[in-house]
């Protein structure tokens, strides 16, 4: 009788957990979903999909210390002198709270903007929040990770 119910008690235990953890991957799942999609437009310059997946109040901290809305930042991704050679988003994590995902990822970026080389190496935290049926993206801020 005790192996029959410790046998349901692990059966409980194990469901709750396999459970627990597809929920979380089907609410990370879709803001990594929308994340890669950012990520490639970007790569592309693709504006289109960037503007559609940047919230109409984005905002972007920059690493300086600069703050750029969602208008700038479309117009810089289009601008020719922006020229991204290369990216990459890694140790990415996602954090929810109701209709909110943060995402801490680091982000390494090489190119240049007006002949200016960028070379970044930074942490970012990207805040994406559902509207209606989508998510979209409504903050960034990115610092420069330095060695010490």
């Amino acid at each position: 009788m005790i192996k029959k119910i410790s046998l349901v008690v692990l059966s409980v235990i194990l469901l709750c957990c396999f459970a627990g953890s597809g929920l979380a991957q089907k609410n990370g799942g879709a803001v990594m979903d929308v994340l890669a999609k950012y990520d490639a437009a970007w790569n592309k310059k693709d504006s289109a999909t960037v503007g559609n997946i940047l919230a109409p109040g984005y905002i972007y901290f920059s690493s300086t210390g600069g703050i750029t809305t969602r208008e700038r930042t479309l117009e810089s991704l289009n601008s020719p002198k922006y020229i991204l050679t290369s990216a990459e988003r890694s140790e990415v994590k996602t954090y929810r709270t109701g209709d909110t995902v943060i995402v801490s990822s680091r982000w390494i970026g090489k190119g240049t903007y007006d002949k200016e080389v960028i070379n970044d190496d930074q942490r970012c935290g990207l805040v994406f929040t559902k509207i209606g049926k989508q998510w979209k993206l409504i903050s960034e801020h990115c610092a420069q990770i330095v060695s010490k």
